[in-house]
């Protein structure tokens, strides 16, 4: 990216001085996520001086607890995305809009929103931000309705602010309401589809929504949107011919009907990709090693759909060498319960080397009594989804942490429950396990209380750590509500307020990356 329009003649000279400059903050620029940042900003520009690299990397306002924040360099860098390097002057104003800020900080999340509405186009002014924010059509009980947003900005990536009678002429369509309201499902589909493709026109919203295809019962069968939003992200509205051609594929059909399970594998693997070929289709679904006993082995192809997430459908060689591998076998047969580890691990990844399967596998501390602890490895991918295989080194500290020992050994239970909370968002550190497990409200007859933060990890799978904030409005319900902590679970995580309110969310948890 960062050579795009630059001479022939001075690349080699560009790249020995860039890789050569001593100061830390700035080698550090080679190593992935930096380099990713840098490159959007100066996509087309050339490389940069390393002056201005270690400007921008060591700006006060990018700071956190002494570090640089890679959260919001990234943010930066994607409305900066071929414009060169800003100004001190103008980040510092940006992250100090009133309009921005929560509890006299900088809200995260609202930047976050904004900087894909701005992608590639400079910094906002604040009073485009501040018309946005306060659109009366984007408020719910009094604040923001961030859900609102969040579908907003991600029809609107690259496209600017939109304008406020757009907004709501979107919200109002008939076709997204429901029961008089504003059909949240729907509209996230849709936002799906339209992502960077700016705000849809009606008649197409009508049409895709009234498809005969995807009707059930007499109504929209959203399980189907579900699936064909998610081959059409960012790609526009599929043309109505198409969906039926797909829905219709012999391949796909089982018992007279459309096989949604195989649907969902499928729309895995193309999501973003638009719509297979039905010659593909087939090659894929009769592949020899996805078949168990004459018939497609439906377990395989799901694991084989999560590591292929987005990178459409794999060349049969890959599936082949990858289900042969000697590590992944048991008894001269595949071992499911491993490929399904791996499988999380890599989701969205694509095949892994064998060399790198191996290496996993034979980490020194995922052994027990000379054999693969398959439960420590469960643990470890379910931290690891979608995040690749993991350092060592990373596995060894988590592993090895005083406060997750017990009796001189590992407290699987407590491992459970920190792998069921960091899911999909990589290693914790050290300190924020420590501070999670001397939570007052955590602890009962001066000990952890094991039952209850089990029942906290359920309720927070996915979403990080929880302050005491949380835990303690947790505890104070059950006693208000009279409830045994599994049905209060079962209601707190059937709740759609409580499961899609990340403004509430985030002023409770210590983790900012929701």
């Amino acid at each position: 990216m960062l050579l795009v329009g630059e001479g022939s003649s001075r690349t080699k000279k560009n790249i020995n001085a860039f890789l050569s400059i001593e100061d830390r903050d700035v080698q550090a620029i080679a190593s992935y996520p930096l380099i990713k940042s840098i490159s959007s900003i100066c996509h087309g520009k050339g490389f940069p001086k390393a002056g201005d690299v270690d400007t921008l990397l060591k700006l006060p306002s990018l700071q956190k607890d002494g570090q640089l924040d890679r959260q919001l360099l990234s943010s930066i860098a994607s409305m900066m995305s071929s414009r060169g390097f800003p100004k001190a002057g103008d980040v510092d104003t940006l992250l100090k809009l009133p309009s921005l800020q929560k509890d006299g900080q900088l809200d995260r999340q609202l930047l976050s929103s904004i900087s894909s509405i701005c992608h590639g186009k400079g910094f906002p002014k604040a009073g485009d931000v501040d018309t946005l924010l306060k659109l009366p059509s984007l408020q719910k009980d009094g604040q923001l309705d961030r859900q609102l947003l969040s579908s907003i900005s991600s029809m609107m990536s690259r496209r600017g602010f939109p304008k406020a009678g757009d907004v709501d002429t979107l919200l109002k369509l008939p076709s997204l309401q429901k029961d008089g309201q504003l059909d949240r499902q729907l509209l996230s589909s849709i936002s799906s589809i339209c992502h960077g493709k700016g705000f849809p026109k009606a008649g197409d919203v009508d049409t895709l929504l009234k498809l005969p295809s995807l009707q059930k019962d007499g109504q929209l069968d959203r399980q189907l949107l579900s699936s064909i939003s998610s081959m059409m992200s960012s790609r526009g509205f599929p043309k109505a011919g198409d969906v039926d051609t797909l829905l219709k594929l012999p391949s796909l059909q089982k018992d007279g009907q459309l096989d949604r399970q195989l649907l969902s594998s499928i729309s895995s693997m193309m999501s973003s990709r638009g719509f297979p070929k039905a010659g593909d289709v087939d090659t894929l679904l009769k592949l020899p090693s996805l078949q168990k006993d004459g018939q497609l082995d439906r377990q395989l192809l799901s694991s084989i759909s999560s590591i292929c997430n987005g990178k459409g459908f794999p060349k049969a060689g890959d599936v082949d060498t990858l289900l042969k591998l000697p590590s992944l076998q048991k008894d001269g047969q595949l071992d499911r319960q491993l490929l399904s580890s791996i499988s999380s691990i890599c989701n969205g990844k694509g095949f892994p080397k064998a060399g790198d399967v191996d290496t996993l596998l034979k980490l020194p501390s995922l052994q027990k009594d000379g054999q693969l602890d398959r439960q420590l490895l469960s643990s470890i991918s379910s931290i690891c989804h979608g995040k690749g295989f993991p350092k060592a080194g990373d596995v060894d500290t988590l592993l090895k942490l005083p406060s997750l020992q017990k009796d001189g050994q590992l407290d699987r239970q407590l491992l459970s429950s920190i792998s069921s909370m960091m899911s999909s968002r990589g290693f914790p550190k050290a300190g924020d396990v420590d501070t999670l497990l001397k939570l007052p409200s955590l602890q009962k007859d001066g000990q952890l209380d094991r039952q209850l933060l089990s029942s906290i990890s359920s309720i927070c799978h996915g979403k990080g750590f929880p302050n005491e904030t949380l835990v303690s409005l947790i505890v104070e319900s059950i006693g208000l509500n009279n409830l045994e902590l599994p049905e209060y679970i079962h209601e707190l995580l059937s709740s759609e307020t409580f499961d899609f309110d990340e403004n509430f969310w985030d002023s409770l948890s210590i983790d900012e990356r929701l």
